[in-house]
């Protein structure tokens, strides 16, 4: 293009006494640059272009984890027989002429993302090492895995020699019950380095009578999980129940 537009401009010298051949040559040459443009950049009609879908934004849900004294009969009404039993177990207890759901065992959960990276390792590690204490004080503990099907959490116990029962709740229905995730309260709006919506790295106790008796929904991402608390809310929930039993 640059070697035609050259000579065009020899020639131009060249016929510099004959101003009306060289307006004729210019008005050609000019025809042929807006020409090659044109085939370079075809102009487009915006009445042929098909608009996007229409973005409709969905209302801000603020989080609301639950909190010691609530009761979480959703567990049993929402979830499938074999949640439950893979949690703790359940069937129903009569007292007097009323039929209440009741836990085989005291329930401790912990909702795991890879997404907390480092920090949900620790929590596991804190986890693993009281894991003992809880099944000795009738409890039983269980990681709820939030990640998806791609989910690298069982690596991740072996490759640093932790055991850990472990269930998956890819759709979050669990974790929307504790209260702990919501579509309308994406993750990453409030956590810098998160790009997905997960739940928090919280941690629940229910009792027999799936009451919660300790919560940490660990809103600030500490990495101490108070595994000590959790021990003695297991303990406290297993004797009050065997004090009621003996009476």
């Amino acid at each position: 293009m640059y070697l035609f537009i050259s000579l065009w401009l020899k020639l131009l010298l060249y016929l510099r006494n004959s101003p009306s051949l060289i307006i004729a040559l210019a008005n050609l040459l000019n025809r042929i640059i807006m020409s090659n443009i044109r085939l370079k950049f075809p102009a487009f009609d915006l009445l042929e272009t098909t608009p996007e879908l229409t973005y409709t934004p969905q209302a801000y849900e603020k989080l609301n984890p639950v909190k010691a004294g609530h009761v979480l009969h959703e567990l049993l009404n929402h979830q499938p027989p074999q949640t439950i039993n893979a949690l703790s177990g359940a069937y129903s207890l009569t007292q007097g002429s009323v039929s209440v759901p009741y836990l085989n065992k005291i329930l401790v959960v912990y909702f795991y993302s890879r997404h907390w990276g480092n920090v949900s390792l620790e929590h596991l590690k804190q986890l693993n090492a009281i894991r003992n204490e809880v099944k000795y004080h009738d409890g039983n503990l269980v990681i709820i895995d939030s990640d998806g099907p791609g989910s690298s959490l069982q690596q991740l116990l072996w490759n640093n020699n932790l055991s850990l029962p472990v269930y998956a709740d890819h759709d979050h229905r669990i974790a929307g019950l504790f209260g702990i995730y919501a579509e309308n309260s994406p993750t990453w709006n409030r956590y810098a380095g998160i790009d997905e919506n997960i739940p928090l790295p919280a941690t629940f106790v229910l009792d027999h009578f799936l009451k919660v008796v300790f919560d940490h929904s660990n809103e600030d991402i500490s990495i101490d999980l108070q595994a000590n608390d959790i021990v003695s809310a297991v303990y406290q929930s297993n004797h009050y129940q065997a004090g009621r039993k003996s009476a």
